[in-house]
């Protein structure tokens, strides 16, 4: 899955658009839209503020073998 994909699915999971994301996160609409559709990747100041804007964290987890240790 692209960071567009992941981007997307997690705003419409949120259910916003992109503008209410654009503004919830202080992007444009264009920034979110070029994310969204794998034009750009987002700058690490503009992927926190994402995922800020929509109320998610960042978790990291040790890989094993092509997956992910359960907690």
């Amino acid at each position: 899955m692209t960071t567009g994909e992941i981007v997307r699915k997690a705003r419409e999971t949120r259910g916003f658009t992109m503008q209410e994301l654009a503004d919830r996160s202080g992007t444009s609409l264009q920034t979110v839209f070029k994310i969204e559709t794998n034009r750009v990747v987002p700058r690490m100041d503009t992927m926190l503020a994402l995922i800020e804007a929509m109320d998610y964290e960042i978790v990291f987890k040790p890989k094993y073998k092509g997956g992910y240790y359960d907690e």
